[in-house]
């Protein structure tokens, strides 16, 4: 089930969504924003242990490139009994597919700006759940990444909150 908790928190990153058409607005450029360590803030986070396991205690997000065309991240998650998931990528915000690594598994997935601050992550391929991440700022050091694991219509199945490590 671990390896679902980091699958599902591709934290690495598309909140903000836009809702005018995108020949209405100028195109987003520069960097997210994002750069830096992140700490999953487990007090304003909410989990759907029954999709994905037991929460987390703790959580990490190192993100190590946000340059405007691409953005870089590992994602480590502990529990009990120590490393619960471990995550690795290196995206373009194109929504080209990439490779990530998940917990030693590579999985297919593609990263899309869809605005200033936020991107939209779809994994792609995968036997089983396709999982999508709407990932972005919602204040200066907050991160909010909403998971849709399950692939059914309605609210997020899960909402992490990660705070810039000062």
């Amino acid at each position: 089930m671990a390896h679902l908790k980091v699958a599902a928190a591709l934290a690495g990153l598309g909140l903000l969504l836009s809702t005018a058409p995108a020949l209405a607005q100028p195109p987003v450029t520069g960097p997210l924003g994002v750069a830096g360590k992140w700490t999953l803030d487990l007090s304003r986070s909410r989990f759907n242990e029954g999709l994905t396991g037991t929460a987390p205690i703790s959580g990490e997000l190192d993100i190590t490139k946000d340059d405007g065309k691409a953005i870089a991240w590992t994602l480590v998650e502990e529990d009990d009994e120590g490393v619960a998931a471990i995550q690795f990528a290196d995206a373009a915000l194109d929504g080209s597919p990439t490779r990530a690594v998940v917990n030693f598994n590579f999985v297919t997935l593609s990263v899309e700006r869809t605005g200033q601050s936020s991107v939209a992550v779809m994994t792609h391929g995968q036997t089983g759940r396709r999982q999508s991440m709407r990932v972005g700022v919602t204040a200066p050091d907050t991160i909010l990444v909403e998971q849709d694991i399950d692939g059914k219509p309605g609210p997020p199945d899960q909402s992490l909150v990660f705070v810039r490590k000062k």
